[in-house]
């Protein structure tokens, strides 16, 4: 048999092939580069074959390949036209603008609030005149960026306006205060939180046709908590009470005093009552100069980190478990306190404030 021969190199070496397999991602296409190079190397035919797993006549017909036209026609591949679409790409558009800002309700359509792959067979069907699977319809929303998801809720009163001018403001804020790591300031984040015995259920592993059973008593302890985070450094401080009013508001500007000694606190907290009580007022008109309220504008949630801890906090000690009282309630979030003030880097990941 006679052996390949590389009658033609194009400029390419077998050291600057090999670079360019590196960049290759298809691994068919970088097979056939590799085989070209063992070629190049002295290889014999059959030998690159088992190198690349493939037979012999096809290694002779990439050799052939490149010395005709080098690497471009090496790579070069040929597709068939295939099956014409059943829809026109204007047709595949519409009916993605339909699904995202229209309901079937809304059209008269259907009852439905929502489009789903059934009520979509029956409009294409009469609206386009062509019978198209539910499944093909669901990879054409797939191919147009679509994913079948749960929503999440927004506030429909949160003024976009004043959240946006909100965020420039923290950023200039956050500029003069956590770029510089000045010592006389630091910023916070500040809420409180109700945790719950039965806080939510979440989807996890159980035997097939056996739904996991989580017990309750019917009547439901819960811990109150306020919070603040450092979204600089990821420190955490947490206060545990009996209930979120006034007065316990207070106790957790005092203890944060303590914790800060010194230093002129920046809070960042929502519009709640117990932060506008008469009783805080007059904290602040004693303590003005340790503190400085920065308002979060109204229904805007989102805007405040702290809230992805308690999340955090909720999806991990309470989803999906029993708790018999309030003492083991307090139990599980003491293991979870612990857990974050070890790992102020994961907190900062959690918020999204790391980097």
């Amino acid at each position: 048999m006679k052996r390949l021969k590389i009658t033609n190199d194009h400029g390419w070496t077998p050291r600057t092939l090999r670079k360019q397999e590196r960049k290759i991602k298809n691994t068919l296409l970088r097979q056939r580069v590799m085989a070209v190079r063992l070629v190049m190397e002295g290889y014999l035919g059959k030998e690159v074959a088992s190198m690349v797993n493939v037979c012999r006549q096809t290694v002779s017909h990439y050799v052939s390949l490149f010395n005709e036209g080098g690497l471009e026609l090496l790579l070069h591949r040929d597709f068939a036209p295939g099956r014409e679409p059943f829809l026109t790409e204007e047709q595949q558009e519409e009916i993605k603008h339909l699904v995202l800002t229209t309901t079937p309700a809304e059209l008269g359509w259907d009852v439905a609030s929502a489009w789903n792959t059934k009520l979509l067979q029956s409009y294409v069907a009469k609206q386009f005149g062509v019978s198209i699977s539910r499944e093909a319809l669901r990879k054409l929303l797939h191919r147009k960026g679509l994913s079948w998801t749960r929503p999440t809720y927004t506030l429909a009163k949160g003024n976009l306006d004043e959240q946006k001018q909100f965020e420039k403001q923290m950023d200039l804020i956050k500029k003069n205060l956590i770029t510089k790591e000045t010592e006389d300031a630091v910023l916070l984040y500040i809420d409180e939180t109700h945790i719950r015995s039965y806080h939510v259920l979440r989807s996890t592993w159980s035997e097939v046709g056996r739904q996991k059973q989580v017990p309750t008593f019917g009547h439901h302890a819960h811990v109150s908590r306020f919070g603040a985070v450092n979204i600089h450094d990821g420190e955490t401080v947490l206060h545990q009470t009996t209930a979120a009013n006034a007065a316990t508001f207070l106790d957790f500007l005092r203890m944060l005093k303590e914790r800060y000694l010194d230093r002129l606190m920046v809070l960042v907290l929502d519009n709640a009552r117990i932060h506008h009580a008469k009783m805080v007022k007059e904290f602040l008109r004693e303590e003005g100069q340790c503190f400085h309220f920065i308002y979060l504008p109204p229904y805007s949630p989102q805007l405040n980190p702290i809230e992805r801890l308690w999340k955090w906090l909720k999806d991990t000690v309470i989803a999906n478990v029993f708790h018999k009282d309030r003492n083991d309630i307090i139990q599980a979030i003491t293991r979870f306190v612990n857990y974050i003030h070890e790992r102020p880097e994961e907190v900062l990941q959690r918020l999204g404030c790391a980097g």
